[in-house]
């Protein structure tokens, strides 16, 4: 019995055949109404409206464009019907556009990834990394129903993917995909054995192993790989801002890397770290590790409460710590967190 995604994948498919057809068919309607307008006005202007062919033409005219408005009407509902199809998808699909790679593929990347290769070169000698790109209406149909829906929703954008390649599976496989998971946003790499799509079953939880990469030791490395972290969710001027402060770069990077292990999609970590770029340094930390413990309060209480506190206090150490006894403060009391914030910068308490 197929799976619901299957089932939406196929007539999802069948949707977009039939959505093609109708807009050639529209092509020709509009081809075939100018033919017969422009052969009607030829004659017309070396002859009368009443002459008999003027009228035979005239007659076309009306009956190619009921045609064509027939055509264009039926092009609408095969949209409709494909949109319609998309939203269910939308809904049923997990957060698996992770299986796409956000953000720009730079040299700094291309190195991360030649680092990787060299690092499990011993365990899994020969295996192949890459990125791939697909163009707009090009679909990579290969795996599973989930892969081949996300191919058929986003067939009209850019798609990117890691890729990785070995003729054996082995358990250094899995591993290796989850550090690029690790680094990459959260990607999900898509790992063939042989010629067969094999699934990594990547969990973004903590550090992937221990394993050295050339290139990205010490604190320069760190910050390399809190660039490539952050490049898959903010856009370069935000980066660029970031890298100025390099300290709280490193700390975006661990918050972002955290809520990749929580049911969080790209665009929703995505709007939660643009709320806390211009957050200091020690105030980044305090959120980081509120977060960490996975309090009640929802991002939103404790990303305004943040913002508030570091606009009010001058000194950063005062506003992190304003903020964790705000939460506390409203884990005792039951008052929502915001307001204990309010409270707090009205009444300068801890200023």
């Amino acid at each position: 019995m197929s799976s619901t995604i299957e089932t939406l994948e196929r007539e999802l498919g069948e949707a977009q055949l039939d959505r093609e057809d109708k807009q050639r068919a529209v092509v020709r309607a509009e081809n075939a109404h100018e033919a017969v307008c422009a052969a009607r006005d030829e004659e017309w202007s070396d002859s009368s409206a009443i002459d008999p062919e003027v009228e035979r033409l005239t007659a076309l005219v009306y009956q190619r464009r009921r045609e064509l408005y027939e055509a264009i009407d039926a092009l609408k509902a095969a949209e409709g019907k494909e949109r319609r199809i998309k939203s269910r998808l939308m809904y049923v699909l997990p957060a698996e556009r992770r299986r796409y790679l956000s953000g720009t593929v730079d040299n700094e990347f291309e190195a991360f990834l030649r680092s990787l290769r060299e690092a499990y070169q011993k365990d899994i000698p020969s295996v192949e990394i890459r990125v791939v790109v697909e163009r707009p209406g090009q679909l990579d149909l290969r795996g599973d129903a989930t892969w081949r829906a996300l191919e058929r929703l986003y067939a009209g954008t850019v798609r990117r993917w890691v890729e990785v390649r070995h003729d054996s599976d082995t358990p250094a496989l899995a591993e290796l995909a989850a550090h690029i998971s690790y680094f990459a946003g959260g990607h999900v790499p898509r790992v063939f054995v042989g010629d067969e799509e094999v699934r990594a079953g990547v969990t973004p939880v903590g550090v992937p192993g221990e394993r050295s990469l050339k290139g990205f030791e010490g604190d320069e490395g760190e910050l390399a790989l809190a660039r490539i972290t952050v490049r898959r969710y903010l856009d370069e001027s935000a980066v660029g801002r970031l890298c100025k402060k390099t300290p709280a770069l490193v700390q975006i990077s661990g918050i972002a890397r955290l809520y990749q292990t929580m049911s969080l999609t790209g665009d929703e970590i995505r709007w939660r770290l643009e709320q806390l770029v211009s957050l200091r340094l020690e105030v980044l930390e305090a959120v980081y590790g509120l977060t960490g413990d996975r309090r009640r309060f929802s991002f939103y209480e404790i990303a305004r409460a943040a913002r508030l506190l570091d606009g009010h206090f001058p000194d950063s150490g005062i506003a992190a710590e304003a903020l964790v006894d705000a939460v506390k403060r409203a884990l005792e009391t039951g008052v929502p967190l915001v307001d204990i914030a309010y409270l707090s910068v009205t009444t300068n308490e801890n200023f």
